[in-house]
Order: structure tokens, then sequence, then C-alpha cells
């Protein structure tokens, strides 16, 4: 048998626990069958692993594979091989995968899916729909090209609801409610991006910091200057981006242990780097889609007041330079 690149393939565990229905930005129950963890303490990170802060353990894909499916390592490892690389012409005994240094330039460009995908949202009334339902205003559509697509994968299909994030990486939330066995899906090699990176350049002097991408076009839908971390893994690639360091960042991260400990890490990042930042509570709710699927009206009023004496102490304080 020919060498395997391991990482590779470990760098698909998200995928695999998204497709099991696991919510990677957040919290989760342990896997370990010998950890009755009632707590939600599993946490996926971004070096392809989960962690439970309860038991200790840490597991990568193989391990996750052989637990949830209830498999030997060795069979864990032949099935992560037939999922990830089943599309390949080669047999897997002879599969080579490319070398690290190229992994980048292997990744899908999906600029021409997301012409057709956007169409179908057009005509799809399911998807629709599905918008309409998480309080989203319509003009978004256009402005980040979202889409309807139908997956079809090993272990069953999928309706799904898509959003851009770059050239080479979406998200898809399924809105089959009948179908419960996918939740989420991002294609492999795809480590969520940050959504609506020009909000942190632009002249608005201000900018909110949500956690997922329903999140960003909730305040959207209300005019607020967002973007969307993509999940709680990637505050250390928000750290990298360009930025206006005289914006005022209003964090408004989900009301959970993931969001806390992130709230908590970019406030220390704020600190060190003299950086204006605010926090704002979603108006009591778990995350900001809730707020604005439950109280609009409540949740635009404080939102609105709240940016807009950020907008107000920004300019005294120019005035006063």
């Amino acid at each position: 048998m020919e060498e395997y690149e391991i990482d590779d393939l470990k760098s698909n565990l998200r995928e695999y626990l998204e497709s099991h229905s696991i919510n990677t930005n957040k919290m989760f129950r342990c896997i370990n069958p010998y950890h009755t963890d009632s707590n939600a303490s599993m946490k996926y990170f971004d070096d392809n692993k989960v962690y439970c802060f309860g038991c200790g353990q840490t597991y990568n894909l193989f391990d996750v594979i052989s637990l949830i499916e209830n498999v030997s390592k060795k069979e864990a490892f032949k099935r992560a091989i037939n999922y990830y690389y089943k599309n390949q012409q080669k047999p897997m005994e002879s599969l080579k995968m490319k070398p690290k240094e190229n992994k980048e330039k292997t990744l899908k460009d999906y600029q021409k899916a997301y012409f057709v995908w956007h169409k179908n949202f057009k005509k799809n009334e399911q998807a629709k729909d599905y918008l309409e339902s998480r309080g989203i205003d319509t003009k978004l559509v256009d402005k980040y090209n979202i889409g309807f697509n139908e997956f079809h994968f090993k272990d069953g299909d999928m309706k799904a609801l898509i959003i851009p994030i770059t050239a080479n990486c979406f998200t898809a939330r399924n809105i089959d409610k009948t179908n419960k066995e996918f939740r989420y899906y991002k294609p492999t090699g795809c480590h969520t991006d940050i959504l609506n990176k020009s909000a942190l350049t632009n002249n608005i002097s201000y900018c909110v910091i949500a956690e997922g991408e329903f999140d960003c076009l909730s305040y959207e839908t209300v005019g607020i200057n967002a973007i969307s971390l993509g999940g709680v893994n990637n505050v250390p690639k928000f750290k990298e981006l360009d930025k206006d360091n005289k914006k005022t960042y209003i964090l408004s991260l989900d009301n959970d242990e993931a969001g806390n400990q992130a709230k908590n890490e970019l406030i220390n990042y704020f600190k060190e780097n003299k950086m204006k930042y605010a926090m704002f509570d979603n108006i009591g709710y778990k995350d900001v889609n809730q707020a604005l699927t439950k109280n609009k009206t409540l949740f635009e009023n404080e939102i609105t007041k709240f940016t807009q004496r950020i907008i107000k102490d920004n300019l005294k304080n120019q005035d006063e330079m």
C-alpha cells in the first residue's frame, strides 16, 4: 500500500462531525463511551482534533470514526479514505496524496457553482421560506450570492441553503426539517473563513463581531455593520486580518461556554493592541439570530441605540484630538 498523507485525511474531522449533526462551532457532548457527559464538555480545535475538558480525552478523525461507528482503528482508517476520496478513479491501494505544500492550490473554485446555486435559490420556495423563517432580509440574497443545492452523500441527501464565504469555501445549512442526518456541510479542505471582511476596513466607526454566518446576516438585516467569525475557532484568523484599529469592535458571540472563552480571548487581544471594544449581550438571547426572530423590534431598537452611542462617542473623541 502506498504512503498516505495522513494530515490531509485528518483535516476532514470537522466535516465528519457536522455530517453527524455535531455543531463544531460550539461545545458538544463528549463522544467517549466511558464518559457520561451532561455538560457538553468537548470542543473541536483547528488542529483537527477534539478535546474533552471533562475527561481529558483527545481524538483525531480516525479515533472519532472508530467511536461513532463502533469499528476498529484499522477499519476507521479505511472508511476515512472511502468517505473523502471516494471520487478518486484509482483504487485505494494505489492512491497517492499530493504534497502538503500544494494543498492550497488543490482547493476547488466554486464560483461557477455559486452562480448556478444562486439561480436555484430564486426558483426554490422551500429555500426562500427557510430564509424567511430565520428573519433574514431578502435584499441580502443578492449581496451575499446566497444559493440552494441538493448534495448527495454516501449516507444520504441534503437540501441546503448555501452562503458563499470565499471562492473556495462555503457553508451549507440543511433546510429539510424531516432530514436530521445532516445539519451542516462544508467542502473537504474548506476551513470556514470570515464572512464580510470588508466591514473591518470600511468607513463605519464600529464593527460587530458575530459568531455564525446567520448572526452576521441578522445584523445586516437591521442595517448594522458586522462580520461573522465562522465559529469561535476562527479567533486567531481574525487577529491576522487587516483591520481599522480606530474602530470600536462590538463583541456579540453566543451566550455559552465556547462563546465566552472566545470573548475573553478577543478582549485580551484588544487590550494588548490598545483597541476600543464594547459588548452587546444579544438582548439576553442565546445568539443574535434568535434575538432577531423572537423580538425583532426590541433587537433592532437596542442595537441601533447601542451603535449610535458608539458613533457619537467616536466623533466626540475625534473633535477633541
